[in-house]
């Protein structure tokens, strides 16, 4: 299959069985979550909504810029199977 098919392939949604939504995830310098923004939504705002609450509730590791802590905005893709 060529590198154009593969890509074609992947803009078919009838071929796609995995629901994606792009949020920005605000952690403080421990990992805590202290927002979540909808960046992109999947098209459907119930799983929108559920990958918000998962990533409001993950865990993270903590944040560190060199030697030194930080509080700073993340991009996260979250995937769905469907």
């Amino acid at each position: 299959m060529s590198l154009l098919d593969k890509l074609l392939a992947k803009t078919n949604p009838q071929q796609s069985t995995q629901r994606r939504v792009l949020a920005r995830v605000l952690l403080d310098d421990a990992g805590r979550v202290q927002a979540v923004q909808l960046k992109r939504g999947c098209g459907d705002p119930a799983i929108d909504e559920r990958a918000l609450a998962e990533l409001q509730n993950g865990r993270y590791p903590p944040n560190r810029l060199g030697s030194k802590t930080s509080r700073r905005w993340h991009d996260v893709a979250w995937t769905m199977e469907t």
